[in-house]
């Protein structure tokens, strides 16, 4: 088998009955597998898919992304396949750039490929970006390195990376949490540019405020708990070494780890703060404590400050999303984000 042929695409698609056969037709014409989950559809996606040319598992529930991610990565693997290339089933990923997915994952076999929408950052809506922003400079702090898009679904997975770690989160935590212990591991991310398209009147499972919340408070948790970790062991930079390590510790049972992600919350500010302070004092001392601060490149100050600015870029956007409400449109929340959370970040 070669290269390219050992890759697969694979498609989560919950009630995607009027795009999921321009999915799948796409991507059959540049790879000779596509796989897709129906996650519990109601309305003939699975039919509509199948008749396409993909090969469809069919759930009886809908039990969320992660879920559908996980059963399509260990399908891709039972089928033999060294690498599989995920799309989203309503359209807004084009199938032309799978052929630069496949060379870039020619020049680096064993990196994560992951789309990014940067280059046209002018066509995503304001509040999307600006979310997308503030996602990608946590989500690069936890994973040891910069990732242009932290939110885009279209990439390609090494399925040796995945077999290489333990997937628990649920819903669409899960992307977040595959790139953060991937790089927290030591894998290298790699960007690629795609297209960003955004069909007229596109649906979306996506819910702005709950599911941004979830992602960000796990996020949060494991950012803390990767800090506390490097605070204890001097000069460790990546601290997933596999399943029930590092963060994980505290994964199990989900009530504990609910318990933990809100304590992180809670504590995340003078966490910090002390987490600083202990960098701070490890390098007067050439102890390298909490390393991963200076393995960064950005400036301490600036990155630290970034940090504890979260509550009041939660009261900046609530100041917007009121006077939306009452058409007066301050749009703070941009000014804000952009002056805090798009730090020139060193390039590898």
């Amino acid at each position: 088998m070669t290269q390219d042929a050992a890759v697969c695409a694979i498609i989560p698609a919950y009630n995607g009955r009027e795009t999921i056969a321009g999915v799948v037709r796409g991507a059959l014409a540049h790879l000779g597998v596509v796989i897709v989950v129906d996650d519990g559809s109601t309305d003939g996606t699975a039919e509509v898919a199948r008749a396409a040319g993909a090969e469809v598992i069919a759930l009886g529930e809908n039990r969320g992304k992660g879920s559908a991610l996980r059963l399509l990565f260990a399908e891709a693997r039972r089928r033999g396949f060294s690498a599989a290339i995920a799309l989203d089933a309503d359209g807004q990923h084009d199938a032309g750039d799978i052929p630069a997915f496949l060379r870039a994952h020619r020049e680096e076999p064993a990196a994560i490929i992951t789309g990014s929408r940067m280059s046209a950052a002018d066509r995503i809506p304001g509040r999307r970006l600006n979310s997308m922003l503030v996602a990608r400079f946590f989500i690069s702090l936890a994973a040891n390195q910069f990732i242009e898009d932290t939110q885009c679904g279209y990439r390609l997975y090494p399925l040796d990376v995945i077999a290489s770690m333990e997937l628990l989160k649920d819903g669409y935590v899960t992307e977040t949490e595959l790139l953060i212990k991937a790089g927290d591991s030591g894998r290298r991310i790699r960007s690629l540019p795609i297209k960003a398209l955004y069909p007229p009147g596109q649906a979306t499972h996506f819910r702005s405020v709950r599911d941004v919340a979830v992602i960000a408070r796990y996020v949060i948790s494991y950012l803390m708990a990767k800090w506390g970790i490097e605070a204890s062991r001097p000069g460790a930079v990546n601290t997933y070494r596999g399943p029930g390590t590092g963060r994980d510790a505290w994964g199990r049972p989900p009530s504990l780890d609910l318990a933990f992600e809100w304590a992180m919350v809670a504590a995340a500010l003078p966490l910090t703060g002390l987490y600083g302070l202990w960098h701070s004092l490890g390098r007067l001392l050439s102890v390298p404590v909490v390393q991963s601060l200076s393995a960064s490149g950005l400036p301490l100050g600036r990155l630290l400050g970034s940090v504890m600015l979260l509550p009041l870029l939660l009261m900046v956007s609530i100041v917007d999303l009121v006077g939306n409400r009452f058409g007066i449109h301050p749009d703070l929340t941009t000014g804000f984000v952009r002056r805090h959370y798009c730090i020139p970040w060193p390039r590898g």
